[in-house]
């Protein structure tokens, strides 16, 4: 794992936010992993916290209680703290991407 600097920021309503790796580690202990019962693909970012997969902005809300103003400023957030972010994509996405989480800030 790459060492990052912490905190790591996010932006949700304008606000910008702080979070840290253990916020995060600490997040995910209490969320169940994406690829239990609660996997949908219609959740296209996930990011590996120790052997779980979670969705990027359910784990990020978890772990500030603020939800990130989109999916790109989440997973952004997790990359910055060194965190694994993949993404599942199937069909068209696997082509074309989602502008709406490809696009440059």
């Amino acid at each position: 794992m790459r060492n990052k600097p912490e905190p790591a920021e996010f932006i949700s309503g304008g606000t910008r936010h702080t979070i840290t790796r253990a916020q995060v580690e600490a997040a995910a202990s209490r969320l169940p992993p994406a690829h239990s019962r609660t996997f949908s693909q219609n959740r296209e970012w996930y990011a590996l916290v120790g052997t779980g997969l979670h969705y990027v902005l359910d784990l990020i809300t978890e772990a500030t209680g603020t939800k990130p103003s989109d999916v790109k400023t989440a997973r952004l957030a997790l990359d910055a703290l060194g965190f694994p972010v993949v993404c599942w994509a199937w069909g068209d996405l696997l082509t074309d991407g989602h502008s709406g989480h490809t696009a440059s800030a």
